[in-house]
């Protein structure tokens, strides 16, 4: 049944999504291509302020609008009329739950990869056109595009293994299962979250957007709050090896920790405590 929930949950969402980062994508690659292909100074100076205007605008909409449709996807698919359709059909809580937690999280992921390569096109053209007729002077060393790129991507690596050296992870297998949990970890955190609060708001029966974003500023406040606590005492108790490994080691935990609560917060509503009015 979850699979069909995918399914189900990606065609319903597509095509806003896809149009919303298509539009970050087009824009980036209209303006690499464009100063590609002339001077810079030659282009007339409101046309330029216009188009950068344009495109940090559609970049951040691109952004928000991501995150606030697939917020709203979930609140109005569930706890509105459209509710009262949606929770007759033979699914359970948990599968509504992870199918929209899922496509929520891939749009987000394919949202940053979006950005990233509207970024690419802008820069990517002009930066080639640059360094195939000039080379770089970097530290007293005369590089190419291609010797650039190899020397940052050996800093970014010698970086990363300095990094996870201090919590104890010295492979590239355990650093790269190490960040990929983390990540997850973090972005389904920061989705039910949202999730959570908005479950919570639910349970009122006037008043559900304001008490769902009081929910989340006070939900928000608390794990703070003892975040901040239980770094106090390590940072107290411990080396600076030993805080940085426990640190990292336990946030990990907590986050995944705080994941499956906020997870049975939201099951337990829908499932239990479920209130259209």
């Amino acid at each position: 049944m979850l699979k069909k929930c995918l399914k189900h949950e990606w065609k319903a969402c597509w095509k806003n999504m896809a149009l919303l980062n298509g539009a970050a994508i087009f824009m980036g690659a209209l303006g690499g291509f464009g100063f590609l292909f002339s001077q810079l100074s030659e282009l007339p100076d409101l046309l330029i302020v216009l188009y950068l205007f344009a495109y940090v605008l559609i970049v951040i909409a691109a952004s928000v609008m991501t995150q606030v449709l697939m917020i709203q996807r979930y609140y109005k698919n569930l706890f509105t009329d459209e509710g009262y359709l949606t929770n007759v059909l033979p699914v359970s809580a948990t599968d509504h739950i992870l199918s929209k937690m899922l496509v929520f999280g891939a749009w987000s992921i394919l949202n940053a990869l979006s950005v990233l390569a509207s970024f690419a096109f802008l820069l990517l053209p002009s930066a080639i056109r640059y360094f195939t007729a000039n080379t770089l002077l970097f530290y007293n060393k005369t590089m190419t595009f291609s010797d650039f790129l190899s020397y940052l991507w050996a800093q970014i690596t010698c970086v990363a293994d300095a990094a996870f050296s201090l919590i104890g992870i010295t492979n590239h297998i355990g650093m790269a299962l190490f960040s990929i949990v983390g990540f997850f970890a973090s972005l389904f955190f920061g989705i039910l979250l949202f999730y959570a609060a908005i479950s919570i708001g639910s349970l009122v029966s006037s008043h559900k957007f304001l008490t769902a974003v009081l929910s989340y500023i006070g939900m928000t406040t608390v794990i703070q709050i003892f975040g901040g606590i239980s770094i106090v005492r390590v940072f107290q108790d411990s080396t600076p090896t030993a805080v940085v490994t426990t640190s990292s080691v336990s946030t990990l935990i907590i986050t995944v920790v705080l994941c499956v609560v906020l997870f049975l917060i939201c099951r337990y509503i829908l499932s239990r405590r479920l209130n259209l009015s």
